[in-house]
């Protein structure tokens, strides 16, 4: 089968979307015992708008029709993320699936489990929704249009604001400009927040203030009055920032120098004097379970589909195993799978170091090196020379703001790049250095006995596995039936 990926706006232009597609693709496939040929990619391609080509499409429709790739390689068969990858108008969606039709025999599969396409209210339900997806884009083109004209919208109203979202609150606002400055003077968000607290300010819902919900508010572009739309501050078309109808708290300089300092924070602990310390591993928070988030429900639901759902924890009445469960359908799950945590933990952690063992981490090979540190130094320093020289007056804030957005994105793409490069290199250089003997003894110990931590036996997993499937076994009390978990693997 194939794997299509699609996404309309690729804003970081580094294909993390669409490799994204790819990868659930892949693990959707995997998970119905099928095998992905190829991958047909159309990035940064809408599928709503006339008279945009999608490359990739086109070559998919023609590889369904003869059954098989331009190399003779077969084609029996499609997976994708969602429909609406596929298409958002009716004509490409009718087109797909008299192509996907042309031949008996074919399957298809989304993120959600297979699906019939040859069933005789396929197509009605398809264009129900290719009918949905257009109302999602005009409803994305109304918020576009708003943002534009740098009209306001509605929702709470932000601290610092009036009810009209427009017109400052003079002492809420003054706090804000106050803690921006402090913060860009060297002061911590901790510090700041635990005095808003014994002066019991509190967020427009009435709680206290913590460092993360201050942080987000001080990096909002609204603070200096620029409009944002999904994230991103929106630019017209000579790349200067959309400036709204509402009054700003801070000047484009502060705002600047706030989210350079946050930038600068992203992937790393910051200790409460606002003092950087190590990066952070992907799972850096602690969890007292080792599969949580790993296991997954394999109950099949009456559409032929598995649940899927995130298997969530309950201890025994005698607080002395846990259950690994999937939770009730009022909450998202089935209710039908659950499982003793203690021999799931054992069967996976015995499979992981196997894993483990058979890789035998290839202490000879040497992490490649990323090439891109000079290109990333160098447009730093750009970035640093063009605020220098707004704040010294060198430059206007037009021919600013018309520098500042590329090299943003550049330096964005570089940064990347090199967490890839850099995580990638670290795990093998901790594959070379490991001792797997050493890795197995400490594995069932007791971290103060010397047992390797939670979250390092946790990346081992990931490592392995994408997931692990855990299948209903039945109705009643039933001996452990290992078979009944089904692991996902990763490629190695």
């Amino acid at each position: 089968m194939v794997s299509y990926a699609r996404i309309s706006a690729d804003l970081r232009k580094d294909e993390h979307g669409v490799q994204d597609q790819h990868r659930v693709n892949r693990e959707t496939a995997s998970r119905l015992g099928w095998t992905v040929v190829h991958e047909f990619t159309d990035n940064d391609k809408s599928a709503a708008k006339m008279g945009v080509v999608r490359d990739d499409f086109e070559a998919m429709l023609r590889a369904l029709m003869t059954g098989k790739l331009p190399d003779g390689t077969p084609v029996r068969g499609v997976v994708v993320l969602a429909n609406d990858r596929l298409a958002r108008r009716p004509g490409d969606y009718e087109r797909f699936v008299e192509a996907f039709t042309y031949n008996d025999g074919f399957v298809f599969a989304d993120a959600k489990g297979p699906a019939n396409l040859y069933s005789e209210d396929v197509e009605s339900m398809g264009l129900f929704g290719v009918v949905i997806s257009k109302m999602e884009v005009r409803m994305r083109n109304s918020h576009r249009a708003r943002a534009v004209s740098g009209k306001v919208v509605g929702g709470p109203c932000p601290f610092g604001w009036k009810g009209d979202r427009i017109t400052l609150e003079p002492d809420e606002a003054a706090l804000l400009r106050q803690a921006a400055r402090e913060f860009i003077g060297g002061r911590s968000l901790y510090s700041i927040v635990m005095e808003w607290q014994e002066k019991d300010v509190r967020t427009p819902r009435g709680n206290y203030w913590q460092t993360r919900t201050l942080r987000t508010a001080l990096a909002k572009p609204r603070m200096c009055g620029f409009r944002e739309l999904d994230g991103e501050v929106v630019r017209d078309e000579s790349g200067n920032p959309i400036v709204g109808e509402w009054a700003p708290i801070l000047t484009p300089e502060e705002w600047y120098a706030v989210r350079a300092i946050v930038d600068a924070r992203k992937g790393r602990n910051v200790k409460r004097g606002g003092v950087l310390g190590d990066v952070l591993p992907d799972d850096y928070r602690e969890h007292r379970y080792l599969l949580t988030d790993i296991l997954r429900c394999g109950r099949v639901k009456a559409d032929g589909t598995l649940c899927n759902t995130p298997l969530r924890i309950r201890r025994t009445p005698d607080k002395q195993r846990h259950i690994y469960y999937c939770p009730d359908k009022s909450v998202g799950g089935c209710g039908g799978v659950a499982r003793r945590g203690d021999k799931v933990d054992e069967f996976v952690s015995e499979a992981v170091l196997a894993k483990l063992e058979e890789r035998q981490m290839r202490s000879s090979e040497v992490p490649s090196l990323w090439s891109g540190d000079e290109e990333l130094k160098q447009a730093l320093e750009e970035r640093n020379e063009l605020a220098r020289g707004l704040a010294t007056g060198r430059m206007t804030s037009e021919t600013f703001f018309i520098a500042i957005a590329p090299l943003e994105e550049r330096i964005a793409r570089l940064r990347s790049e090199k967490s890839r490069a850099d995580a990638a290199a670290d795990s093998q250089r901790k594959r070379a250095v490991t001792d797997i003997e050493d890795v197995r003894r400490r594995w069932y110990l007791e971290e103060k006995d010397g047992g390797l931590p939670m979250s390092t036996k946790r990346t081992y997993v990931r490592e392995v596995f994408h997931a692990v499937i855990v299948h209903p076994a039945g109705k009643g009390r039933t001996a452990f039936n290992p078979d009944l978990l089904e692991p996902v693997w990763r490629a190695d």
